[in-house]
């Protein structure tokens, strides 16, 4: 088991957002970024990989951001430290099995490593510029009313000013 210093940040960066979401608020990629100093680009790749592993979900719009897709008990260091690329292949050599063992052991203890027992033990700063957002439990799923056709006629049309892009309006001034 390799933990790298990315599996470090990227269990900084759960645990900051799973400080949040406990408070009902979203955080962005830059408050992130000012908050543990890091380049936007390099936290880009670390918020990737957890949103396709599930772990966090975005919210968009102002005071959007991210919070966490599952429950801070359910997310521990190993998944972290497995998901950042931890997995190491071990060779046969004299000492392998001690190795072996040794992994062993850090992985069971590493697998009781949760974020929210992380989290009790930490003091984390919520930042007061990050909005509330609507939690939403993933298995609930929201119905879409249909729009009486009715209603849709009793819209107002906004009148067109002109063409809405440069080549509307290239095409635009061809025809004048």
């Amino acid at each position: 088991m390799r933990i790298s210093s990315k599996s470090k940040i990227a269990f900084q960066i759960l645990l900051d957002i799973a400080a949040h979401t406990a408070h009902g608020r979203a955080i962005s990629i830059p408050i992130m970024c000012h908050r543990h100093k890091l380049s936007h680009s390099y936290l880009e790749t670390i918020f990737s990989q957890l949103r396709v592993a599930g772990m966090i979900r975005s919210h968009r719009g102002p005071g959007g951001g991210y919070s966490l897709s599952k429950e801070s008990k359910d997310i521990s260091l190993y998944d972290v430290v497995c998901l950042m690329g931890g997995n190491e292949i071990v060779r046969e050599d004299l000492g392998s099995i001690f190795w072996s063992d040794l992994d062993k052991h850090m992985s069971i203890q590493m697998q009781q490593m949760t974020l929210s027992e992380a989290l009790q033990k930490l003091s984390i700063t919520i930042e007061q510029s990050t909005k509330g957002f609507n939690h939403v439990k993933p298995s609930h799923v929201t119905q879409v009313l249909a729009i009486p056709q009715k209603k849709r006629a009793l819209k107002k049309a906004k009148p067109r000013l002109g063409p809405n892009s440069v080549f509307a309006f290239g095409n635009y001034l061809k025809t004048s």
